[in-house]
């Protein structure tokens, strides 16, 4: 039987089937999946589909199917890729404008990343009652140019503004994903209080989320007007890490980029300093804005290095 992974940790998982029924304490079978990735750190995410086996008296996992994307970051301290979710019809990277601080380069990151595995991508401004400064105005205005939702959102004890953000997750499988603090799992118990996640503060010394969330984990919309959305909510992340990729992958996951690539005089070019750049001669021309183009500058010379690999 074949069914969903809603959470894991410790290599021990709990699974859903398809009419409900939830799974808990389930194991790997031999502990290693034949179809391994090799490169990743976990081997089962949220979202995954799993083929279960009680041949032998003990429900185990002892496949994984094959997915239709992944939502990853690189792990630093495991040196690994680190998968968060699988098969989703949507990320939307969640960040909030002053607590903690709007970043941009972290934002422009995980765009990339979503470009890379063709999922699309919404940005959820989250605490929308508070000001947003002009820098992260005009990078907002930038993403809605290149195609982007931008939606505004407000899911705190004080107040509650999500209709935009109930009506476009509506009937899709989401993964909520972006730095610690933003607003993740409130958004979640706002449409689903019945999930109950755990929330927490904003340390104000460092101007960064504490870590609450410590697992991804997949919670399904029964409400019958949410059209049987799933939701997963992920942990928070201070830094996003792209390595693995080449610069013309990074390039590629920039939409403004894509339509210039091909006019580039030379082959594998990584729009940094070569002669007769397309994309440089855009940057010139003010058609990217030098916000976007120095977010890959700083991507190119990350993967050029690869972290000292």
């Amino acid at each position: 039987m074949i069914e969903t992974v809603l959470w894991g940790a410790n290599n021990i998982y709990t699974t859903r089937s398809p009419d409900g029924t939830v799974h808990r304490n389930l194991r790997i079978k031999g502990k290693i999946l034949g179809d391994d990735e090799g490169d990743e750190y976990n081997p089962l995410a949220p979202g995954d589909l799993v083929a279960l086996d009680d041949s032998q008296g003990t429900l185990l996992i002892v496949g994984r199917q094959e997915r239709r994307n992944r939502v990853a970051r690189w792990n630093r301290k495991r040196w690994s890729v680190q998968v968060v979710a699988a098969n989703v019809d949507l990320i939307y990277l969640v960040t909030s404008t002053q607590d903690p601080p709007y970043r941009a380069a972290f934002i422009d990151r995980v765009l990339v990343m979503a470009e890379l595995e063709g999922i699309p991508a919404a940005l959820v401004v989250n605490k929308s009652d508070y000001p947003a400064p002009e820098a992260a105005q005009e990078h907002m205005k930038e993403l809605q140019r290149q195609g982007y939702p931008v939606l505004h959102t407000v899911a705190t004890a004080d107040g509650l503004q999500i209709d935009d953000f109930r009506r476009h997750s509506t009937g899709k499988t989401s993964v909520l994903f972006g730095q610690s603090g933003v607003g993740k799992s409130s958004l979640v118990n706002a449409l689903i209080p019945a999930a109950e996640l755990a929330t927490g503060t904003i340390s104000h010394k460092y101007s960064r989320g504490r870590h609450t969330t410590t697992l991804a984990r997949q919670v399904v919309a029964t409400d019958p007007a949410l059209g049987g959305a799933i939701y997963i909510d992920t942990p928070g992340v201070r830094e996003f890490d792209l390595f693995g990729y080449a610069c013309t992958d990074a390039a590629a996951g920039f939409r403004e980029f894509q339509p210039l690539i091909p006019s580039c005089r030379m082959p594998g070019c990584t729009h940094t300093h070569e002669p007769d750049c397309s994309v440089r001669e855009a940057l010139k021309q003010g058609t990217i804005t030098h916000g976007r183009y120095q977010s890959y500058c700083r991507i190119a010379a990350d993967l050029q290095g690869e972290g000292g690999r």
